[in-house]
């Protein structure tokens, strides 16, 4: 009975055939007692009849030979008459009853004698069952003149053609409620399954999802269903999402620990070793891998403000700078006095991102990279009078051989890189991209001063921190 459908055809037939059964019942009943009401008052006139042929004789009464009513003159009519007072039984028969079978002439006889007194004019009709079943009507009268006047007149007839004509109603009745019981029944599993129809289009679009035949349910869907199928194509958008979040967590683990294990090869080779340096690249990494593993949670379920530390921007610039000057001791950093500026913001992710742009400007860059911290404004420091809400603009240059314009969204793809000779997944770009618009940040690419690629990068809710050096 787990079934939509099954419960629906199993309870519309059960109040169909409910229904039905007591409308045949109804009209089985009103046409049995139509029927037997009918023949009551056939038999009225009969009686009508016996009275007007009666004559009073000598204080009796008596009847002529021929009565008006012939089914009382042919034996076997199953109609029977007869007359009778209290005091000296029976009276009269009819020619039928007189050569009926005998226990007929008792039944109606001692029928006719126990009749209940009632007014005059008043019928009496009653269902007697015996040798045979009859119904018959009684009417006891005073007949001034006799010596006995209270007489009564019994008119009989057989119940067999009644019942038959009940029977054979019940008959069709069952007959035609059965057909139209039949009948019903198919238009309703028609309209269940026209009904059900939608419920089965999306079962079968939930198994092409499954498949990956589509993407989404169908939006046009009835009225009841348009909240259903909204929900699950939110929950199939956010599953894609999921596991598009999980595959770039690794993406992303894969090239974040890259620049760490570049340091620690070269620090290990030094002569003595740069213990500090190594520790220092050793917990990064270890950061980064706590990070990735919780990374993909904080993009799913979306984080207010209140939930995000302030990062100071200078410092983490200058560990990067460090760790960098290792790997690339070729290239010159340049990092310009400034306002430290903090932003609302993991600082993972702000490593993420600055270790991704400066490593491609050293990876790209001739020998100069350059980084500098403003306002939204331009060179201004971040404003003062909403600092929460303040921009910071933070802008990577270097000296390499630049970016065409027409070129700057396919390096913003996910796998593309420009330069299939350098090491490297072209997954960078991408990745800060994708951490900028979690924090509601942006980036553009734009010719630098120094003749290769500015990369500037715009976050909100940053704040001024005390001023510091380079």
């Amino acid at each position: 009975m787990n079934s939509i459908a099954r419960r629906l055809t199993l309870a519309s037939n059960a109040v169909l055939v409910l229904s039905l059964a007591l409308i045949g019942f109804s009209l089985e009943r009103t046409y049995r007692e139509s029927v037997v009401t009918g023949a009551g008052d056939q038999l009225r006139p009969v009686i009508y009849a016996l009275m007007g042929s009666a004559e009073e004789d000598e204080g009796f009464l008596s009847f002529a030979d021929g009565v008006s009513q012939p089914r009382l003159q042919q034996p076997g009519s199953g109609m029977y008459a007869l007359v009778a007072d209290r005091a000296n039984g029976v009276l009269w028969r009819s020619p039928s009853l007189a050569i009926a079978d005998p226990g007929v002439d008792r039944q109606i006889s001692a029928h006719g004698l126990q009749t209940r007194q009632s007014d005059a004019g008043v019928f009496a009709f009653d269902a007697i069952q015996g040798t045979v079943d009859l119904y018959c009507l009684s009417n006891e009268i005073f007949w001034e003149g006799l010596k006995t006047p209270e007489v009564i007149f019994n008119v009989c007839v057989d119940q067999q053609p009644y019942q038959t004509s009940i029977d054979n109603f019940r008959i069709g009745l069952v007959t035609s409620f059965g057909v139209l019981l039949l009948l019903l029944s198919l238009v309703l599993v028609l309209a269940l399954g026209w009904g059900m129809r939608p419920l089965r289009q999306i079962q079968d679009q939930l198994q092409e999802l499954e498949q990956g035949d589509r993407n989404q349910l169908e939006e046009v869907q009835p009225r009841e269903l348009l909240g259903l199928v909204a929900s699950l194509n939110r929950f199939v958008t956010f599953q894609a999402a999921q596991r598009k979040h999980h595959r770039q967590a690794l993406d992303d683990l894969a090239h974040s620990l890259k620049t760490p294990l570049s340091v620690l090869g070269l620090g290990i080779r030094r002569e003595p070793p740069d213990l500090p340096l190594l520790q220092d690249q050793v917990s990064r990494m270890q950061g980064i891998v706590d990070h990735q593993l919780s990374r993909v949670a904080r993009i799913a379920q979306t984080e207010t403000a209140l939930d995000r530390p302030w990062v100071s921007v200078g410092p983490v610039v200058q560990r990067l700078i460090r760790a960098l000057s290792v790997s690339y001791a070729e290239n010159e950093f340049e990092f310009p006095a400034h306002e430290d500026i903090a932003l609302r913001i993991h600082e993972d992710d702000l490593l993420d991102i600055l270790g991704n742009v400066l490593e491609n400007a050293c990876k790209h860059g001739a020998r100069r990279v350059r980084v500098s911290i403003s306002g939204s404004g331009g060179g201004e420091a971040v404003a003062s009078k909403q600092p929460e809400r303040a921009g910071l603009v933070l802008c990577v240059e270097d000296d390499g051989p630049g970016i065409e314009q027409s070129q700057v969204a396919s390096v913003l793809s996910r796998g593309a890189r420009l330069d299939s000779q350098a090491p490297g997944q072209g997954i960078g770009l991408a990745m800060v991209v994708e951490l900028l618009s979690a924090y509601e940040g942006s980036m553009d690419i734009q010719p630098s001063a120094l003749g290769g690629v500015a990369v500037w990068l715009h976050f909100l809710q940053a704040r001024p921190e005390k001023a510091t050096r380079s």
